[in-house]
């Protein structure tokens, strides 16, 4: 079944100033007067509905992204570094073949040695993982959301506390919708740094053992 085509807005990065430049933008006009209050709520809901789904889109589009890194780098490693294993042992045949193949083993499991530094350092595997949670859990707060918003719209609206409580829902909506986006860039941050720290230490260490065995 093919995927609907995301809007503009929906295309648009989450910290793209843009998308709160949109949002305000469906604030204007809104009437608050008892015959347009629930009419405007229905605006307001709808406008943080668009801003949520837009990041189920952007996370959707991510996921692919590192699902490729993931599977390109994984392959690579499994594949050089069954080359770098069956090496040395052709070598140790008979066979006159592979009689000087022997020493490319190591340089074969260096290689896949930096694919899976690559699968770590890009997020691919584990930035796959982050996504699709992240995803999902935005798609239970958005259906969530949108049955709480039905189930107000179902009952009455005559006093200022039915308006106050359309009013609680809408936010409860735009601080878990935040606070997931923020909580994903915090882990996708957090994970970053130590990626890096890892790679850095590891060049640290090679280049110093190099630097040994040249003494």
């Amino acid at each position: 079944m093919p995927q609907p085509t995301p809007t503009l807005f929906q295309r648009l990065r989450p910290e793209d100033p843009r998308r709160i430049k949109a949002f305000r933008a469906k604030l204007e006009g809104l009437a608050w007067d008892k015959q347009n209050a629930v009419g405007s709520l229905s605006a307001l809901f709808a406008a943080v509905d668009e801003l949520a789904e837009a990041e189920v889109h952007y996370y959707y589009r991510r996921r692919g992204t590192r699902a490729w890194i993931s599977g390109v780098t994984r392959t690579g490693a499994w594949l050089l570094g069954t080359v770098g294993l069956l090496l040395p042992l052709l070598a140790g045949t008979d066979a006159s073949l592979f009689k000087d193949w022997g020493q490319y083993g190591y340089a074969f499991l260096a290689a896949a040695a930096s694919c899976l530094a690559a699968n770590s350092l890009f997020a691919g595997t584990e930035g796959h993982i982050r996504f699709v949670s992240t995803q999902l859990e935005l798609e239970r707060l958005i259906t969530a959301s949108r049955v709480a918003w039905c189930q107000y719209l179902a009952s009455p609206h005559e006093t200022d506390d039915d308006l106050a409580a359309g009013f609680a829902i809408i936010l409860g909506y735009a601080s878990a919708l935040y606070t997931a986006t923020i909580t994903e860039t915090g882990r996708w941050g957090e994970t970053l740094l130590v990626e890096l720290a890892k790679f850095q230490k590891s060049i640290e260490a090679k280049g110093s053992a190099s630097g040994k065995n040249h003494q």
